[in-house]
């Protein structure tokens, strides 16, 4: 059962989207409340609804965060045009597309700034991003790299997933569906805008996060005019339909459209426990819980697969797959001798994943059960 700060919560959300009679619910602790806050990244999302009280102790943070959410725009029109200049296609994501849906921009707060970009040139990307006074070290081989500047992070995405054939494929696809807003500078299809928001959030939700913010970001892109027939079709096809239906609910529950159910409640729960990044002790018992079985087969696999990795990770690592797939072992046995050799601590932190009480690993194997990701 949700607490009478949580459901004080509940209420700022809803009244900070639709003109409703305030509810009458007084929150037990501002402490409470100022951290279910932060954690959850909704403080310019809600601040102008809270109590006069709350208001005076969160002020310096909400002159922080809306300086922050000012200077990312600013910085990020600049990096677009900078990018589309030296002619490279790019698109922007996530909460910087997100953000025009709320009532204000600015209710909208966001961590980093995520560009998609096309042709991927990571020397001339550095080029760019270093003229602007960002900096930036090695080109990763996974799925984008990091550039800084005081704090503002913008992440340079080569590729939107790392996962199966299927939404590859799907993604390759994306470009030609793109308009053109000025220059280089594209914007993703709403449909391609929809099947990516839950793409991601599965993504994450598979690692023991989800927030209040990423439930409301739900709520206002299934009010969108979207082509349901053709997300349907893709979302299907990656198994995450049901997950999307669980997460549409839930985000209705959340803003007051339909009434609480037993899974809603779970989840709502954990977003208000854990937030929008997840905790140490999410991540770590909803690995093993993503693993089947009990948890203690779920530790032994999770133990392997720090080792072991997919098989587009291994490529990522060892390039010389692309060719010569037959070397596999020899770069697994690769690996194994990295880590016995000079890598002990990084692998000692990946098995650390392991250390999960049951009673964790069946709270988030329930969260999964609730999320429509685990039967």
């Amino acid at each position: 059962m949700l607490t009478t700060d949580q459901q004080y919560i509940l209420s700022l959300l809803r009244e900070s989207f639709r003109k409703v009679e305030p509810k009458q619910i007084i929150p037990v602790d501002n402490r409470v409340v100022a951290n279910i806050i932060s954690r959850n990244n909704i403080l310019l999302t809600i601040y102008q609804k809270l109590l006069a009280d709350f208001n005076e102790l969160l002020k310096e943070r909400y002159n922080v965060a809306i300086k922050q959410s000012i200077v990312q725009n600013y910085e990020g029109e600049l990096v677009l045009k900078a990018l589309s200049d030296a002619g490279l296609s790019c698109i922007a994501l996530k909460g910087w597309e997100l953000r025009k849906l709320y009532p204000d921009p600015t209710m909208r707060q966001m961590a980093d700034l995520d560009i998609l970009v096309k042709s991927y040139d990571f020397n001339l990307i550095k080029s760019v991003m270093r003229k602007l006074g960002f900096s930036g070290g090695t080109e990763s081989s996974w799925k984008h790299d990091s550039f800084k500047k005081k704090d503002v992070h913008v992440e340079m995405h080569k590729r939107l997933t790392d996962d199966s054939n299927v939404i590859q494929a799907w993604e390759k696809g994306i470009w030609d569906r793109a308009g053109i807003v000025e220059g280089n500078i594209h914007r993703m299809s709403l449909e391609d805008y929809y099947i990516f928001h839950f793409v991601h959030l599965q993504k994450d939700f598979m690692n023991g996060s989800l927030g209040l913010r990423r439930i409301v970001d739900t709520w206002l892109l299934q009010k969108q005019s979207v082509d349901m027939e053709q997300v349907q079709h893709w979302l299907e096809k990656f198994g995450m339909w049901k997950f999307h239906e669980r997460m549409v609910k839930l985000s209705r529950v959340t803003m007051g459209d339909e009434p609480m159910n037993a899974d809603s409640e779970v989840l709502l729960i954990h977003a208000f426990t854990h937030g929008i990044y997840g905790s140490s002790k999410s991540y770590k018992a909803g690995r093993i819980a993503a693993m089947g079985g009990n948890v203690r087969t779920g530790k032994l696999k999770s133990k392997l697969a720090a080792v072991f990795l997919p098989y587009k990770r291994m490529k990522a690592q060892f390039p010389i797959l692309e060719k010569w797939p037959i070397l596999l072992p020899y770069c697994w046995m690769k690996r194994i001798i990295r880590f016995l050799k000079g890598d002990k601590k990084k692998y000692s932190r990946m098995l650390d994943y392991c250390d999960v009480r049951p009673e964790d690993y069946e709270e988030m194997k329930r969260f999964f059960e609730a999320g429509g990701v685990m039967s």
